[in-house]
């Protein structure tokens, strides 16, 4: 167990707000692995409560984006997650991984955009042009706005 989780184990979560000033000491890492052990015993609310916490004290760190958005996609706030996505796609850059990129397009087309989700997959496979399930993912949507000519406007 993370020294965060056990921090964590020692707060009555239930009504126990995380302030930034409480995590300040832990890394991103460790708050992250922190998330996962609290979603991994259904404490959803907690992990929320420690990830909006750990997005004010590292808003760029890695870390934090991808279990947040993660989290947020949990939750089917599609919004948040894309928002989360987006960040970290962009603190990424080039390095961004084919499963960000792939968790982007998913959130999007959750979300009803497919357009967006379209325009993602365009871009995602310019950086990743071997990926088989980012070409599946940009082939359905192909599919998808070539039926409904109305979404093919890009």
């Amino acid at each position: 167990m993370s020294s965060l989780a056990n921090f964590l184990n020692s707060k009555d979560l239930n009504n126990f707000a995380v302030p930034v000033k409480e995590i300040a000491d832990f890394s991103p890492a460790e708050i992250r692995q922190g998330i996962a052990e609290l979603v991994s015993k259904g404490m959803l609310s907690s992990a929320m409560t420690v990830s909006d916490a750990a997005l004010n004290l590292y808003p760029e760190s890695e870390d934090i984006l991808a279990i947040s958005a993660l989290l947020a996609e949990t939750q089917s706030n599609w919004p948040l997650a894309e928002q989360l996505l987006e960040q970290l796609i962009a603190t990424q850059g080039s390095t961004t991984s084919a499963r960000a990129w792939q968790h982007l397009i998913r959130v999007q087309r959750c979300h009803s955009d497919p357009t967006k989700a379209l325009q993602s997959a365009q871009r995602a496979l310019s950086a990743h042009p071997n990926d088989i399930d980012l070409s599946r993912e940009l082939n359905e949507l192909l599919n998808l706005t070539a039926n409904r000519p109305h979404l093919a406007e890009l």
